[in-house]
Formats: C-alpha cells, sequence, structure tokens
C-alpha cells in the first residue's frame, strides 16, 4: 500500500469525526443557547415559583452556623488583600469557594475611598467577579452569577447575608418579601454602568 493510501485510510475517519462534529454543533448549539436562555429568563423572574424550578441555586446548604467561625465580630486576615474581614465574612467566603469550587476573582477587604460608607473597608463584604470586571458577562457567565446570588439568598440566614447585589438588582433580608429590586445605586454609583450596576460582579454584606 502505498504512503497516499496509507494517508487516506487514516485520515478517513478523522474527517467523518470533524465532519460528525460540525454538524452535531449545528444540531446541539440552538438547544444549549435556549436552555441558558431558559434558566436565565427564569432566575431573573420576580415570579418566585419560576426561580424555585430554575436551577438558580445549586450547591449543599450551609452546613454549619455562627458556631463554625467562633460567633461574634472579631477580626481576622482577609484571605483577598493585606485587609482585615469579620470572622462572618471569611465564613461567607470560605463557603462560596466550598460550594461553588471558585476562590479566584475575589475581593472583600478594600478602602473604597471613593464611597467610606462602603462594607468593604468594614471588611463587612465581598464582591465575586462574574465574567471580567469591566466587560458585561454572556448569558452563561450571567446564569452562574445568579446561580450565587440566589445561593447567597437562600443560605441568608446561616450566613448573616445582609444584602446581596446582582446584575441591576438587589435583594435585602430587611425586604425579603419584595424578592430582587431594582438597583438604584444609592445615590454612589451609576446603575447602568457595568461595574457600578454590579453587572460584572455579585456583592454580598453581611450583618
Amino acid at each position: 500500500m502505498s504512503r497516499r493510501q496509507l494517508a487516506v485510510v487514516f485520515l478517513a475517519p478523522v474527517v467523518l469525526l470533524a465532519v460528525l462534529a460540525g454538524i452535531w454543533g449545528l444540531i446541539a448549539a440552538p438547544a444549549v443557547t435556549s436552555a441558558v436562555t431558559s434558566v436565565l429568563r427564569a432566575c431573573t423572574s420576580q415570579e418566585p415559583a419560576m426561580v424555585q424550578t430554575a436551577d438558580c441555586a445549586p450547591g449543599p446548604s450551609v452546613a454549619a452556623t455562627a458556631t463554625a467561625f467562633g460567633g461574634g465580630d472579631g477580626y481576622v486576615d482577609d484571605p483577598t488583600s493585606s485587609g482585615r474581614v469579620t470572622r462572618r465574612t471569611l465564613h461567607v467566603h470560605d463557603e462560596v469557594a466550598r460550594v461553588f469550587d471558585r476562590s479566584a476573582g475575589v475581593a472583600c477587604w478594600d478602602e473604597h475611598a471613593w464611597n467610606p460608607s462602603s462594607d468593604h473597608p468594614r471588611g463587612r463584604a465581598c464582591d465575586f467577579t462574574v465574567g471580567r470586571i469591566g466587560a458585561r458577562p454572556t448569558a452563561a457567565q450571567r446564569v452562574e452569577g445568579w446561580q450565587l446570588a440566589n445561593w447567597l439568598r437562600r443560605e441568608a440566614g446561616p450566613l448573616g447575608v445582609r444584602y446581596v447585589i446582582f446584575d441591576g438588582k438587589i435583594w435585602s433580608a430587611a425586604r425579603d418579601g419584595q424578592g430582587w429590586r431594582p438597583y438604584t445605586g444609592g445615590g454612589v454609583y451609576d446603575p447602568q454602568d457595568v461595574t457600578g450596576g454590579h453587572f460584572d460582579h455579585v456583592h454580598v454584606s453581611v450583618t
């Protein structure tokens, strides 16, 4: 058998697989996009039934309460900066890392000189990047962001969450019955801005 014939024999299956993969991509891509859109619509819906039936808050519940981190508001080193955060804040950071298997793209303590009333310089808040800071997330990244945001809302009690902001929406424990409300920026941030409106990160503040 000549080299040319051998090449045809070995390359034919590869070409066939590539063609089949391309066909499958054309068939599956719309279905995957539709599934992502469906979950995104449900997770961002104001209808409790839609949110509850969608995979908006995956992962196990928080197994430990305040006793797991000693309770109180003692301060400890922040693993995301050179600052200090409360034990409760660190607990939230650690639980998100455990449940969602993520430790990168997290910022807790920060001086926030432009907003001294922020919970960040008090060591009572963390930001979890969705996609890339300064860029609007993709549909799939938004779903991931909403999964985290809804999980933080679901576990607000044991985690001591005070409020969560993401994707131009805010939820607070004090107004839980109102669900996710439009985020106005609190007179400090531009809610239409990618970062100011918290489209590129999930913010959580603790009690």
